[in-house]
């Protein structure tokens, strides 16, 4: 049947209609098709509502207000409320990046149509982003898919800014993009864009200041108007003129904004005090990571004080510049409160960019030689353990073994020195031989515990670290003083008083363990001495004058003790007041020696002009004395409670550890007349008194005979009316002899060797019957005639068999060697006769001088003469006259007596009486 016209063409429009919707059945299954492909795996929009973008960490100083630098990781930023974004700068950047945003879905189907035919050829020539893409695309999109050029990332960027739209307001949406987005300059977010542009805040910016910065997302390093500005200035027009058409501003105002002149702030690194900075992060990065400390936005308050760290710093400017002609380049100064342990200044250099002197390197974290500065924590450990301010330390040439022979710095002797006067003075070999005393690992304990945390190789370390043969920072020994001005409190430094993320979110301080009692119940006590003796300008002024640098006006107290390294590369002092510790030091960082810079014309000027200058106008604090310091009357000359001592003097004392009333090298000799000679059976009462003898130790005998230190007498005074009859006559002497102790003879405690050497000796020790090793006991020049040789130690021996040996040299002849086996029994008592020697031959009626010496516990020492006791004396050693009788011959023998009574006697000597 043949149709109509009328019917045909409403079949071609019925079937037109069948394909249309054909068509649009297969675009929506197309449609739908695809955007599940390309939201597959889409991140979750509504991850924006707890998302925290990288901010930039704050270091302050102690107020919390001065900014010290901003730590950030390729990028400076910090987050603002929008209602802190002034209305131009939206206003801006809506009409610049989004005229639509406030009505649109997050997408712009007009900008993307318009991309769609701009880019028909494959290549992406326009963007047609919204606000609201840009967001996701610079937070939600992976990192590697942003910069890909692709319809697949259009796609996906769109089908998100879809959803973020539905799940945000635009107000959150604009705040998210004003503080995500890039601005160049290394400024992320529009509040570090204005401060890195312009030098303020956000909050003041103004219309030309506001179109400018809206214009920079465009091409943040093209138009960077700190390296083209023209560029720049033609986009801000492009803004203003778009501001314009979307009637946020009127013409004139546009213009006026156009021909406003910016000013921008020159491109800076704004950083105060670089070594402390650097020091306080690689604190955090230790306690927070790299990650929270670089991107995390943290508000750190620092211990530094910018007043008391510029006054260090031009302290040690001024005084390196008045040693530049001796060689001195650098400075280094910390500064510490010594009641918190905070850090109020750290200097590194006097200059961080001065390549010349490696200013970049922070010195107080450098490993140096200390010098003397050691010293205070060598005499606090012999404190802590048996000795006093009192204790006589001899001064003297002294062979520590290896060749060690130290000197002072002037190459001077001062023979017996009190522990106060060697600490004050600085006097090198007492210190060595308390080293000595105290062991070196006793020491390696004390001083970690104090805060040292080098010296950690302790097998490296022999007697010559306790004048600075081991390497320090500068930090740690302020640190360690710290401890003694803290009443014997040891804490480490504290750098941080508080950090907190940007949302006022405080976070957890390093650990700072309690404060530790370094020298146990008695630390207080014992840190008081130190300071006592450091402090005590009296006892430095013979080494050092009585105005030194170390002596603050108004006699201010203040505690201090200077260093020197060898070769003057180091010039160190440390000290403090009761309410300031400040550690200097003076040098080069390549090790180059300084002319003739010490401590004390060295570091101590710095330490000085701090401490004069932090203390201006405040009145003067004395260090407190605590309870269980004693304060005694001593002899001068022997540190010892002696009765009628012409030349007394006031120490002080721990209450449990008074001055003793004798020490064992001195020796108390009843004498006669003018003491010339010794008193005996037959000298008058009148005439006789007692008088003290130091007795040096064997190493120092040579030295107390050169200076002429007055010895006892060993000859006895003649009986009224008579002539004065020699003691004895003398046998020529051996070569080399050994006469004390004899050999099988049991000994203990400290042993004296007596003997004779015609030339120069060594005496030595070893164990066992046939030693293959030796340990060195003394040596001397010799010319001794059955005297004494030397002393030897034994209470760090165990019991068991030792022998001594005995070399003597004589000039074109071969040397001459002495062996004597011994027992060391720490139990038992000793004695040896010391005077008669055998086969002394005296004058009827005559006068014999008896000597004797003690060892163990022996409380006592009798003379006898035939069995019969002749004379008894307290102590350890005795000397007594004894008026001769009966012609022929005598048994002369000592016994010393114990504290329960037990009784030994010494090996006879048999004299003749003529």
């Amino acid at each position: 049947m043949q149709r109509s016209p009328f019917e045909r063409a409403g079949l071609v429009v019925l079937r037109l209609c069948e394909a249309v919707l054909l068509c649009l059945t297969v675009a929506l299954v197309v449609g739908v098709a695809l955007f599940r492909y390309y939201s597959r795996d889409l991140p979750d929009p509504a991850s924006l509502a707890t998302h925290r973008p990288f901010e930039t960490t704050r270091i302050y100083a102690r107020d919390g207000q001065t900014l010290l630098y901003e730590l950030f990781d390729g990028g400076q930023r910090t987050v603002v409320q929008l209602d802190d974004v002034p209305w131009a700068l939206k206003a801006a950047t809506v009409a610049t990046e989004d005229a639509g945003f406030f009505t649109n879905p997050g997408v712009d189907l007009r900008g993307i149509v318009r991309a769609l035919y701009l880019n028909r050829e494959g290549q992406v020539l326009s963007g047609g982003s919204t606000i609201t893409q840009q967001l996701v695309r610079s937070v939600l999109l992976p990192s590697d898919e942003r910069t890909q050029q692709s319809y697949r990332r259009k796609i996906r960027e769109a089908i998100l800014a879809f959803r973020l739209s539905r799940q945000f307001s635009k107000d959150q949406i604009l705040s998210m993009y004003l503080n995500e987005i890039y601005y160049g300059n290394m400024a992320y977010g529009i509040e570090a864009a204005s401060m890195s542009y312009f030098g303020h805040s956000a909050k003041t910016l103004s219309l030309p200041e506001a179109a400018l910065l809206a214009g920079l997302p465009q091409s943040p390093t093209v138009l960077n108007p700190l390296v083209h500005p023209d560029m720049a200035k033609a986009r801000q027009k492009i803004v203003l003129d778009l501001m314009v058409k979307a009637g946020y501003v009127d013409r004139q105002q546009a213009d006026a904004a156009y021909a406003t002149a910016i000013s921008l702030r020159p491109p800076a690194v704004n950083i105060r005090y670089p070594h402390w900075v650097f020091f306080i992060r690689d604190l955090l990065e230790r306690q927070y990571g790299p990650e929270l400390v670089y991107r995390g936005g943290l508000r750190v308050v620092t211990t530094l004080d910018p007043q008391v760290q510029d006054l260090a710093q031009a302290s040690a400017r001024e005084q390196v510049a008045k040693l530049a002609d001796r060689n001195a380049h650098n400075a280094a100064v910390v500064v510490m409160d010594p009641r918190t342990a905070e850090v109020l200044a750290m200097v590194g250099s006097i200059d961080y960019n001065d390549a010349a002197i490696d200013g970049q390197v922070n010195v107080t974290l450098a490993p140096r030689q200390p010098g003397s500065t050691l010293k205070p924590i060598v005499y606090a450990a012999a404190l802590s353990m048996d000795w006093t301010p009192a204790t006589m330390i001899w001064d003297t040439p002294t062979d520590f073994g290896g060749g060690y022979r130290p000197q002072d710095y002037d190459n001077h002797f001062r023979g017996p020195q009190r522990l106060r006067m060697a600490l004050a003075g600085s006097l090198n070999i007492p210190a060595v031989k308390t080293l000595q005393h105290v062991g070196i690992q006793r020491f390696l304990d004390l001083a970690h515990m104090l805060g040292i945390t080098t010296l950690q190789d302790r097998e490296r370390y022999g007697l010559a670290v306790a004048l600075g043969a081991g390497e320090v920072k500068l930090l740690d020994l302020t640190a360690a003083y710290t401890a003694f001005a803290a009443k014997g409190q040891a804490r480490p430094p504290v750098a941080l008083l508080r950090v907190t993320t940007s949302y006022g979110e405080a976070l957890p301080l390093p650990a700072a363990p309690a404060p530790t009692p370094i020298f146990g119940p008695r630390s207080e006590q014992i840190a008081y001495l130190i300071t006592d003796i450091l402090s005590d300008n009296a006892a430095r002024t013979p080494i050092f004058g009585p105005n030194s640098v170390m002596r603050l006006e108004g006699d201010r107290p203040a505690a201090v003790k200077t260093g020197t390294s060898n070769d003057y590369k180091d010039s160190w002092a440390v000290g403090y007041t009761p309410d300031l510790v400040v550690g200097a030091w003076v040098g080069n960082n390549d090790d180059t020696p300084m002319a003739e810079v010490a401590g004390a014309n060295g570091a101590a000027t710095i330490w000085r002009a701090i401490m004069q200058s932090a203390h201006a106008g405040k009145p003067p604090e004395p260090f407190t004395r605590p309870e269980g310091i004693v304060e005694a009357p001593i002899c001068a000359a022997t540190g010892t409670k002696v009765a009628g001592c012409a030349d007394q003097v006031k120490e002080r004392f721990l209450q449990d550890l008074p001055p003793s009333a004798s020490e064992g090298q001195y020796v108390t000799v009843t004498v006669g007349g003018d003491g010339a000679c010794l008193a005996t059976d037959a000298t008058p009462p009148a005439e006789r008194h007692t008088a003290i003898f130091l007795q040096p130790p064997p190493d120092a005998r040579a030295w107390a005979r050169s200076a002429g230190l007055p010895q006892p007498p060993t000859i006895p005074c003649r009986p009224p009316g008579s002539p004065q009859e020699t003691a004895g006559t003398s046998r020529p002497a051996a070569v080399a002899a050994v006469t004390s102790p004899v050999p099988g003879e049991q000994v203990g405690g400290s042993v004296t060797v007596r003997g004779s050497a015609a030339g120069q000796y060594t005496l030595m020790y070893g164990a066992g019957s046939a030693p293959t090793t030796w340990s060195p006991i003394a040596s001397g020049v010799g010319g001794v005639e059955n005297g004494f040789l030397g002393t030897w130690p034994t209470d760090s021996l165990t019991t068991g068999d030792y022998t001594l040996r005995l070399i003597v040299a004589l000039p074109g002849s071969p040397e001459q060697e002495v062996r004597v086996s011994v027992k060391v029994n720490h139990e038992a008592v000793t004695v040896r006769l010391l005077q008669p020697a055998p086969d002394t031959v005296v004058k009827q009626t005559g006068q014999l001088l008896l000597s004797a010496e003690a060892g163990g516990p022996a409380v006592r020492i009798e003379f006898l003469v035939d069995d019969q006791v002749v004379a008894g004396i307290d102590g350890t050693n005795a000397a007594w006259s004894w008026t001769t009788a009966g012609v022929g011959r005598h048994t002369v023998s000592a016994v010393a007596i114990g504290p329960g009574g037990a009784r030994i006697r010494s090996q006879p000597v048999v004299i003749r009486v003529e």
